[in-house]
């Protein structure tokens, strides 16, 4: 067996987090695999399928078991995969609008109207505005 190949079993035991999808240890394996002999290959590929399902069996048992845990911002506003929240907030640009709640929207509709009222003052070279 290739001495890189134990070398890396053994990094795989102790370091696991290591070998996540486009690490240095993915790349490097990927970059080699055609180089190293067959039982080489077969090694590494059960090693790492096995870090893999490791992984799963662990995603799907925090998923089950605490799913708001996987945020800063708390149960109602955890992140999906199509880049919507939880609670109907959704993220444009530099601004924040939540719809589940009507005095919420309310609220946020009347502070864009007093917005749209204000003066804009213009500063001394024409183009550029002060907002204070």
């Amino acid at each position: 067996m290739n001495d890189g190949v134990k070398l890396l079993l053994e990094r795989i035991k102790t370091n696991p987090e290591e070998f996540t999808e486009g690490s240095k240890w993915s790349h490097l394996i990927q970059s080699h695999k055609m180089f190293l002999s067959e039982e080489d290959c077969k090694v590494l590929d059960d090693a790492l399928n096995g870090l893999m399902q490791q992984r799963f069996t662990e995603r799907v048992m925090k998923e089950l078991l605490a799913p708001e845990e996987d945020d800063s911002l708390g149960k109602w506003f955890t992140k999906h995969p199509n880049g919507t929240l939880s609670a109907g907030a959704t993220l444009g640009g530099a601004s924040l609008t939540i719809t589940t709640d009507p005095l919420v929207q309310a609220h946020i509709d009347a502070h864009n109207a007093v917005l749209k009222k204000e003066k804009k003052h213009q500063t001394l070279f024409g183009k550029l505005f002060n907002y204070q």
